[in-house]
């Protein structure tokens, strides 16, 4: 559904079918975010040149709703002159200023628009000059006060909040529509309301000033009302034309008018902005108001998209994990929270602020979720992936074709293969590392999902019976090539330990290593199953044929990359 911004200087509001989201920042610096419904349906007419009226009345609707809603607007200052004469004539205050406004605009454009054109023209052409190049003369000079104006009003301090919740407004504009690629530099939009305002201003006076009109003072109202109609349709569509248009030059062009009322916006603006479509997508209605202990929802999604897609880190399950995981809640009930308190908004964002410098989540909580259990992690342990499930899987999978499987997870680190088989199956488990740290995690898991895992601490194979056997050896190695782990991720390189990463020179000497001692300690159509790096495949096969085992297959995993392999050994 087609969507509309409209700023204001505090805020901005979106108006989507019967939906009209607005959110702002009060004088105490607090957000102020909801959706209400229009009493009348607004019809999307996009139809041509009447969508350009629609989009007008809109804007005034918006910006009159800015001015007369109590429940958005901003407190009364009352040290403010506006404030003091509304008590005096006992008028609210929004009255007095939208009254003031009016009659200010209505001097200014006397003045600018009429006598000091009409003044200036005589400098340059006299009055018996031809009316039509006299008319052009004056359209001119028009266009120029018009624009110098509106350069004056871009300096004036509150204005440019106005100018900078617009900068936001186009940014969204100009993003992707997950919000994930927004050019900071891209604050400029040609079809954004104040810039269609300017445009459609410029237009309607020079037509106007060139038309010549002059029958009676009833028609030429009537004339100049025409032109400005037909200006506001005919500025939509050219508008509209520059904003779909691959031409750059043409979208260049229009920043000479879309600069003099956007400015680049700061952090709280691009978060306001966010906070309103984001509650506009959720549709959630009634003016929700900021209380004292409680932030609205959406306001903290806003703030922790900012904050990532600034740290290029922007994941929306990562920031669905961080909120559920602090409320303590599942990622379902999370979309039903609508606020939530200051210690949670805290918490929230300080777990964003580490998320958003590299740091995984795991680290972050102390433990992740893998194959629908949750086992605690650290720094001792490389945390279990994604991809790693498949491993589990296709293991459950060979694991029914024996009657009492006995199974070896090798490199087991946090248990999190060895604890997850021998909770989803009747078999005897062991988990072997070299690492004893890592051990200690392991056992500490198997306890939490009171299971029973046999650990032993041994460098693969070598403190193993020789005579000990099992029907699955399955393993998780490391297999990054020692030169390429510097050039991994902060959350890999920096939060996961090297000894579980680092898999020699070309990344392959663990799966040498398992796969030539694997058939000493396999029993008869025994299954070795391994986890691979992105291009191993090749290499492993072959040193699985040269070891002796058959049937090998390889399983790609969720982004097409083999990643795991097995084969069978029926020596």
């Amino acid at each position: 559904m087609k969507k509309y911004f409209f700023p204001s200087n505090n805020g901005a509001s979106v108006f989507s079918g019967e939906d009209v989201t607005t959110a702002i920042v009060d004088r105490h610096g607090n957000k102020k975010v909801g959706v209400r419904q229009t009493k009348n349906k607004i019809i999307p007419w996009n139809i041509f040149l009447l969508r350009g009226l629609e989009f007008f009345v809109l804007g005034l609707i918006a910006q009159f709703s800015t001015f007369t809603n109590a429940d958005i607007i901003q407190n009364d200052d009352e040290s403010g002159f506006f404030y003091k004469l509304s008590k005096k004539l006992n008028i609210a205050t929004r009255y007095v200023q939208i009254f003031t406004t009016v009659i200010l605009a209505f001097i200014v454009g006397l003045f600018v628009f009429d006598l000091l054109p009409s003044r200036l023209s005589l400098k340059i052409v006299d009055e018996f000059t031809n009316i039509y190049l006299r008319g052009l003369v004056i359209g001119v000079i028009r266009v120029i006060l018009i624009y110098l104006v509106f350069l004056l009003l871009r300096f004036l301090p509150f204005m440019q909040g106005l100018y900078r919740f617009n900068g936001a407004c186009n940014q969204i504009v100009n993003a992707n529509e997950k919000l994930t690629e927004i050019n900071k530099k891209s604050h400029h939009y040609s079809l954004n309301y104040l810039n269609y305002l300017v445009f459609t201003l410029i237009l309607s006076t020079f037509v106007i000033s060139l038309a010549c009109i002059s029958v009676n003072v009833y028609l030429n109202i009537l004339f100049n009302f025409l032109i400005l109609l037909a200006s506001i349709m005919v500025s939509y569509e050219l508008l509209w034309a520059i904003s779909v248009t691959k031409g750059r030059w043409l979208k260049d062009f229009v920043i000479l008018t879309s600069f003099l009322v956007a400015m680049k916006p700061n952090l709280t603006q691009e978060e306001v902005i966010r906070t309103t479509l984001i509650e506009n997508m959720n549709f959630r209605k009634g003016y929700t108001e900021v209380e004292d202990d409680k932030i609205p929802m959406s306001a903290i999604i806003s703030q922790m998209q900012t904050k990532l897609l600034a740290a290029d880190r922007y994941e929306i399950s990562d920031v669905d994990w961080i909120i559920a995981t602090v409320l303590n809640k599942n990622r379902a009930e999370i979309k039903l929270v609508r606020s939530v308190s200051k210690k949670e908004e805290r918490d929230i964002l300080r777990a964003t602020d580490r998320r958003a410098k590299g740091e995984p989540l795991s680290s972050i909580f102390g433990f992740v979720d893998f194959y629908g259990l949750r086992f605690d992690v650290n720094k001792k342990v490389l945390s279990p992936r994604m991809e790693t499930e498949i491993l589990v899987e296709e293991t459950l999978r060979k694991a029914v074709e024996f009657k009492n499987p006995v199974i070896c997870d090798l490199c087991t680190g946090s248990g999190a293969i060895a604890v997850t088989l021998a909770k989803n199956i009747v078999a005897k488990v062991y988990a072997i590392d070299i690492s004893k740290p890592a051990l200690q995690v392991a056992e500490n898991n198997a306890k939490k999902h009171d299971v029973k895992v046999e650990f032993i601490e041994s460098d693969l194979f070598s403190k193993l019976k020789k005579n000990k056997r099992f029907d699955i050896i399955v393993s998780n190695p490391p297999y990054i090539e020692s030169f390429e782990i510097e050039k991994l991720s902060v959350e890999v390189k920096k939060y996961d330990p090297r000894l579980a990463l680092d898999g020699g020179q070309d990344g392959l000497d663990f799966y040498r290593r398992i796969i030539k001692d694997a058939p000493a300690h396999l029993e008869k159509n025994g299954f070795l199953i391994l986890e691979l790096g992105k291009g191993q495949v090749k290499s492993v096969r072959s040193l699985l044929k040269e070891a002796g085992f058959i049937d090998t297959h390889v399983v790609k995993d969720y982004n097409n990359i083999e990643r795991v392999i097995y084969g069978k050994y029926s020596k």
